[in-house]
């Protein structure tokens, strides 16, 4: 697998969430970037229509991720992207800000939602999965290397002069990841280089 310095494809994600519980709520906007060692990228994002059973959202939840059902009219059932998904964080390593909140709701909802299993490797036939490796959380990455009092994406966008305009959207907060990530990997790589 190598380490950051010789890595071939790094994989990105963020997920808005119907409940802060990934054992009982839903996705409801998903984003992933996949990255490769020579610059070029490639986003994917959509939104997924909740089902909003009774006990599996917040509503303050929903207002903080800016859900209406006018915008998620015509969007996908998570079953309807699972296979999608699933492709995109087979590879990794894998990061996200507060890595264990979005990937514990992937895997909850392929496992509640669709008829994927967890598993020891992806099998896109047989609909086993197994989520990219490592999974690497920059809220931990950016609590060793960047001096700020809280780790949560607005104060580091705050720190690293981002704006916060559009936050809550996957495809924004992803990206914004994206940005801490090589922040705190550069600070990393240029202090251990000056050991």
């Amino acid at each position: 697998m190598g380490n950051i310095t010789d890595y071939q494809t790094i994989t990105f994600l963020d997920v808005e969430t119907t409940h802060l519980d990934p054992t009982i709520g839903e996705i409801i906007q998903i984003a992933i970037i996949t990255e490769q060692r020579d610059g070029r990228t490639k986003e994917w994002s959509t939104r997924i229509k909740p089902q909003l059973k009774l006990g599996t959202y917040s509503p303050k939840a929903l207002e903080i991720n800016g859900y209406n059902e006018v915008d998620w009219d015509d969007a996908p059932f998570f079953s309807d992207v699972a296979h999608l998904i699933v492709d995109k964080l087979r590879w990794g390593p894998l990061v996200a800000h507060n890595a264990p909140f979005d990937i514990s709701f992937v895997e909850s909802c392929l496992e509640r939602q669709t008829d994927w299993r967890k598993g020891g490797r992806t099998d896109m036939q047989k609909r086993i999965f197994r989520l990219g490796y490592p999974v690497i959380d920059t809220v931990a990455l950016s609590y060793m290397t960047i001096p700020t009092q809280r780790q949560n994406l607005n104060t580091l966008r705050e720190h690293f002069k981002i704006t916060t305009e559009g936050a809550h959207e996957a495809l924004k907060d992803v990206r914004d990841c994206q940005t801490l990530f090589w922040a705190c990997t550069s600070y990393c790589i240029d202090g251990f280089n000056d050991r």
